[in-house]
């Protein structure tokens, strides 16, 4: 079978390669999406164990198109029948790229018309639609002139992973977090996060370690409503992932200054089932003697942005501080960090003499932003 993932824009790369090396699939790389094909099996197990991807999709079309005619002509050719059974709802959900003559409403409305239509022909029955809740949600990409149609397997995104109960302002997407361990070659060598907020980075990187899959937090996903929904494959690949876990000790530190955050991140560590692998601190990351007792290998950190304050002068300060400080305890350690004040973080670079090992764009919170990968 034919399927795709959607990623955060700007980390497929590391989404694919997750795929590859840890579900052993062959992939082809798009914005935003990786793809390949393989048995029903692989539904179950990138569902439960991908760490850097939102969603997976059955592919049912991917073709280019003109009008909106011949968007309606590539939905009523597909076959629902492995995908859909007559007692149950269906909702359309489209995402437009591009300009056209027509809204993602429009397409939303031809796609559903088709489905109705082509199931009338072949089973003699009309569908029932539900917007709010369907038992089935078939998805609709137009990227300019390609429009992509699929099924949603996963339901809600996967960056949802159901163990934080705290949630802190600006926390950072756990499948960002696992993309930055990976790009940091996480291999679970002692870890720090000296600017931990809720705790994301840490908990994501005791959860590879110990080889946590989703599915120990999480249950609620839309591939048991399908009728290529096979329980024993499902179970039987859920047995191993789970019997693949081991609870050894890892050494992972964070720090927080916030007495709150603090506290929140002590809440999500236990909620998480890792309290017993994590170290967390109530300290000022910018001293030295913070870190008289940790020990790092890998820095991997979310810093805040300046944004919402508007002061990207103290931002800049704060960065010079917090590089120095580190360097003066950990040089030459990796230092893995995502920023939206990008240009701030390379005048501070470039003035103290840090050197950049990597670089590339994302989008974090609805702002474009960078990963970047230094050597103290």
């Amino acid at each position: 079978m034919d399927w795709f993932v959607t990623t955060p824009l700007g980390v497929e790369d590391v989404a694919a390669k997750e795929l590859e090396e840890d579900v052993g699939l062959q992939v082809n790389i798009d914005v935003g999406k990786v793809f390949f094909r393989a048995p029903i099996k692989a539904m179950y197990i990138v569902n439960y164990s991908a760490r850097t991807i939102n969603r997976l999709y059955l592919l049912l079309a991917r073709e280019n198109f003109n009008s909106l005619e011949d968007i309606y002509r590539v939905a009523k050719n597909i076959d629902y029948t492995d995908i859909i059974t007559p007692e149950k709802s269906f909702a359309v959900r489209c995402e437009r790229i591009g300009e056209h003559g027509f809204t993602s409403i429009d397409i939303a409305r031809v796609v559903g018309r088709a489905v109705i239509d082509s199931y009338m022909e072949a089973h003699g029955v009309k569908l029932r639609v539900n917007l709010d809740k369907p038992d089935v949600e078939i998805n609709v990409f137009v990227r300019f002139n390609e429009v992509l149609i699929g099924v949603n397997t996963t339901g809600e995104s996967l960056h949802k992973r159901r163990y934080r109960i705290y949630n802190h302002p600006a926390a950072l997407k756990t499948t960002l977090a696992a993309a930055m361990l990976k790009l940091g070659e996480y291999r679970n060598q002692p870890l720090l996060d000296p600017l931990c907020g809720g705790a994301t980075i840490p908990i994501e990187a005791a959860h590879m370690a110990r080889k946590y899959p989703i599915v120990l937090f999480r249950k609620d996903y839309y591939f048991t409503k399908l009728p290529l929904y096979d329980p024993e494959i499902e179970s039987a690949v859920r047995v191993r992932l789970l019997e693949s876990i081991n609870k050894n000790n890892y050494d992972i530190t964070c720090v927080e200054i916030s007495p709150k955050h603090f506290e929140g991140a002590l809440v999500n560590i236990k909620n998480a089932l890792v309290a017993d692998t994590v170290k967390v601190f109530n300290r000022d990351s910018t001293r030295v003697e913070t870190y008289r007792d940790i020990r790092a290998e890998l820095i991997v950190t979310n810093p805040p942005y300046g944004m919402r304050s508007h002061n990207l002068k103290k931002i800049s300060l704060f960065y010079e501080t917090i590089l120095r400080t580190l360097r003066e305890v950990y040089s030459g350690v990796r230092v893995v960090l995502i920023t939206a004040s990008t240009k701030q973080l390379e005048e501070v670079v470039a003035k103290i003499g840090i050197t950049t090992l990597h670089v590339r764009k994302v989008m974090h919170g609805g702002l474009p932003a960078k990963i970047y990968v230094l050597k103290l």
